[in-house]
């Protein structure tokens, strides 16, 4: 007979101070291996509730009982919701919450049961069919394939594309780009070499077996071709992720794809036509197809000049190229890296530039980071998740126009069925909702100022919602009817929708944003908004850059660099030795100071060569954080997986590390003490690490699979990394640390702060006693947490080295940390050559200790003589 690992009784005595189960508990099957857990507060708790823990466990089994812990923020009373995963299908789980206050766990819920769905109910696409490719250059061919026989268990989300040169490699290319239809371009290819392509589907449970390849083709020789590459370049990564297996990631191309347009081709004397309709990324079954050359699509003339412009559009951070015709997109031939779209408002057509370019021609990059809005904008996210009950969501903005379209995500993208929406209509914020009953309108009291900057939250739960503009007092409102879940089909769109024409009824407005957007942040997670893969952003049409040009009137002098931080606001990367606004302070480093603000790192190379690390590693570190999150060190190789990270995660701390083959993850048991010192010890022997933070309980931990050596090839960086974007997906890097860092020991080998870092940004110092300069006569100040220690050069003693010794030293006496070096030649002699001969007389107050070194560098494997006390013992070497 099993033995379950929860109680039986569940007795909820008064005690002072130990919260309450929560309330409204509901469960949900989400798929097969993952549920959905909302509660509400506990009624009326003495003390704040800080966090929750819900514990599961499978019905049935003897497996132990699991938990999953959430944080929350002081006084908040909303509800929550939190996501289950890695699962089993088809088997039900007994399920119970219990929140955590100050004075520590309190009651756990009577226990739920939920069951996750079938695995017949969570099966991925089956595999397209065979693709058709047409040549269309020396370096660029036209990709066209169908679905399969199925879509498995939910909508085919996008497709991917691989690739192999059979007269060169033995294993798949993969593309990565997700790609909403069934016909593509692929550019940058390789003259004259032959090329099979496949291609694979994926929807939210999985990605489909590889198509069959397609024919073998061969691209033109160059001489056959009088155009050359089509276009500029649009750079995809031909590399593999981490966990992607049996395709090849060490090839050098420079291959790029585009959504097809109009192109007429040539293939042995041959003409074809590739068209394409704009596809919105939440509709994959509405396809572009390449055509087959029938005599119906034949172009029987050359291509009529583009219609001469009726009205010019730009700002600074994005183009200013004409794009409003009079013909509608049938009869309109837009630009390479742009789309035409019927503008239904003025009974025209546009064309918009793709997200990330722009220019006259939209032939410019445009990097995106705090995006601009010009009325026509508009960039596309994933569809809301875990969203369908209750949602919130933070934006911060900045208007130029009395009207526009903010947000929107719903269940279709004609204004039918649910969806959500936010919108500016007279200076006045609108949040509008609708559960498929009625829709609610909230309207902010207050009216937004053009050209200042303005935070909105939205909240819902069930028929409830909520807005809040600023600080104001919020604004509620309730949906009619009795549907209380929404569903979100369509993306997510910020700034505008493809045709704000066809939501205007739901939205009340038919214009788009104007105006540029600071942050965007979806049920406490902060979406970054540059494109994929480096953000969020899956598409998007005319987007500038709201902070384009900050830097270009700024100097950060001494070597700095500047850097937009804010849509408005910039700062100077100043390097080591430098601070201020420009980089105009020198001082010298002492007590290190990081500041997530400034993006602060120091870096440092390896002391010993990189195979002297490979099995084994120590670091000793002593520091004071000022915030819960922020990378401690962190160090990898650029050519496989191989890295290791001390990261600071919701005031724990973190020691990752993965030897090739599997991540470890090792996380102190108590969160820190912020503004106070603390000592931490890490250590690495194969694929075993330990972690210890003060004098908390050690934690143990093995990475996975078979392989046991780190290899680092970059250099050790410290309190933050130079790029967040090329750290490995699984270390945790996130954001800079914040706070002092005093001590770093290597292997029982100290990181000294003034030598050996080598590089590094605004690295200050920290208020401490050391940097003043306490100890006279060339004295060297050792800090000691808030204290420090002085060590005085010979000849000089005292607290601060202020007093000299006058008297002769017969017998001298060492503290520790003490040290007396002789260089005569005479004396050096003696303990060299092939014959040494000691004589020494001594008594010590430790049993561990140097007594006496001789050698020819610090480097290992080189020539030495020592005598030391190890545990008490005499040790000569």
């Amino acid at each position: 007979m099993l033995k379950s690992p929860w109680p039986q009784v569940f007795i909820h005595p008064k005690q002072t101070g130990k919260v309450g189960p929560p309330l409204r508990i509901v469960l949900d099957a989400l798929n097969c291996t993952a549920f959905s857990i909302q509660w509400k507060m506990p009624r009326h708790p003495r003390h704040p509730v800080v966090g929750y823990t819900v514990s599961y466990s499978a019905v049935g089994t003897d497996e132990p009982l699991r938990e999953r812990n959430r944080s929350v923020q002081l006084g908040q009373d909303s509800a929550t919701e939190e996501v289950i995963g890695d699962l089993k299908p088809g088997t039900e789980y007994q399920v119970s919450v219990a929140a955590s206050s100050v004075t520590g766990k309190g009651w756990l819920s009577s226990p739920q049961h939920v069951t996750t769905l079938p695995q017949d109910s969570c099966l991925p696409p089956a595999a397209p069919q065979q693709p058709h490719v047409t040549v269309v250059s020396e370096s660029e061919v036209a990709l066209s394939w169908k679905p399969g026989e199925s879509e498995g268990s939910s909508p085919i989300q996008y497709y991917s594309v691989e690739f192999i040169r059979p007269d060169f490699d033995s294993s798949w290319t993969f593309i990565q780009e997700r790609i909403q239809m069934d016909s593509m371009v692929i550019k940058g290819l390789d003259p004259d070499t032959h090329y099979r392509f496949a291609v694979r589907a994926m929807n939210p449970h999985g990605r489909s077996p590889r198509s069959p390849p397609s024919h073998t083709v061969r691209t033109s020789r160059p001489e056959e071709e009088g155009s050359g590459r089509y276009g500029p370049h649009y750079l995809t990564s031909t590399g593999v992720s981490e966990d992607d297996e049996g395709f090849e990631d060490d090839l050098d191309l420079d291959i790029s794809f585009e959504e097809v347009k109009p192109l007429p081709a040539t293939k042995e004397g041959n003409k074809v036509l590739v068209e394409s309709k704009f596809v919105p990324r939440s509709n994959p079954k509405t396809v572009a197809r390449l055509v087959p050359p029938t005599p119906a699509s034949l172009p029987l003339a050359p291509v009529a000049p583009q219609p001469t412009p009726l009205k010019r559009e730009g700002k600074k951070g994005v183009p200013a190229m004409p794009r409003l015709f009079d013909k509608p997109c049938d009869e309109t031939l837009c630009p390479v890296d742009s789309f035409c779209a019927n503008d239904y408002t003025w009974g025209r057509s546009r064309c918009h530039c793709y997200l990330g370019k722009g220019g006259e021609s939209c032939s410019e990059d445009v990097a995106i980071q705090y995006p601009q809005f010009f009325g026509h904008s508009y960039v596309t996210f994933d569809p809301l998740k875990n969203s369908h009950q209750a949602f919130q969501i933070t934006l911060e903005f900045r208007a130029e126009a009395e009207d526009g379209l903010l947000l929107y995500c719903g269940e279709s993208e004609h204004e039918r069925g649910d969806f959500m929406a936010l919108a500016i209509i007279r200076r006045s914020l609108q949040f509008r909702f609708n559960c498929g009953t009625g829709v609610a309108i909230i309207v902010s009291e207050t009216k937004i100022k053009l050209g200042a900057w303005h935070t909105v939250m939205l909240y819902r739960d069930g028929l409830d919602g909520l807005l809040q503009l600023n600080n104001n007092t919020p604004v509620t409102g309730q949906s009619q009817g009795q549907y209380t879940k929404i569903t979100f089909r369509t993306p997510l769109y910020l700034g505008g929708a493809p045709s704000t024409y066809w939501l205007v009824r739901a939205t009340g407005t038919d214009r788009g944003f104007q105006g540029c957007v600071q942050s965007l942040t979806v049920n406490g997670e902060r979406v970054d908004m540059r494109p994929w893969p480096l953000g969020r952003a899956l598409g998007g049409a005319d987007v500038g850059e709201c902070s384009s040009g900050i830097c270009d009137e700024t100097s950060c002098i001494h070597g700095g660099t500047c850097m937009a931080v804010r849509a408005d606001n910039y700062i100077c990367l100043c390097p080591l030795g430098f601070k201020g606004r420009h980089c105009e302070d020198a001082f010298t480093l002492t007590v290190p100071q990081f500041r997530e603000s400034l993006r602060s790192y120091a870096a440092t190379p390896w002391p010993l060569e990189p195979r002297r690390y490979l099995s084994f590693m120590e670091f000793e570190i002593t520091f004071r954080p000022d915030s819960g999150d922020g990378v401690l060190l962190y160090s990898h190789d650029t050519g496989s997986r191989d890295f290791l990270s001390i990261n600071l995660a919701g005031g724990h701390v973190e020691f990752r590390f993965d030897c090739g083959s599997g991540t470890a993850v090792l996380r102190s048991e108590d969160p820190l003490a912020l503004g106070r010192w603390h000592e931490l010890r890490v250590s690495r022997t194969a694929k075993n690490g330990i972690l210890q933070v003060d004098k908390q309980k050690v934690v143990e931990g093995m990475a996975e699979g078979g392989f046991t050596q780190i290899n680092c090839n970059t250099d050790i960086f410290i309190g933050g990394v130079p790029s967040y974007d090329e750290v490995k997906n699984k270390s945790g890097i996130l954001r800079p640390f914040s706070g002092s860092i005093q001590k770093i020991t290597l292997n029982d080998r100290a990181i000294h702060v003034r030598h050996d870092f080598t590089r590094g940004v605004n690295v200050d110092n920290a208020a401490h006693p050391c940097v003043a300069g306490p100890c006279a006569h060339g004295g060297s100040c050792r800090p000691r947490e808030e204290g420090y220690e002085c060590d005085c050069p010979l000849g000089f003693e005292g607290l601060h080295c202020q007093q000299a010794v006058t008297e002769t030293i017969e017998i001298p006496q060492f503290i520790g940390r003490s040290y007396l070096t002789y260089d005569n030649p005479d004396i050096l002699k003696r303990v060299s050559g092939s014959r040494s001969n000691v004589f020494m007389r001594f008594k010590a107050t430790a049993r561990e200790g140097l007594l006496m070194w001789r050698g020819d560098s610090q480097r290992p494997n080189s020539d030495f003589i020592s005598l030391g006390l190890r545990d008490g013992a005499l040790v000569f070497r």
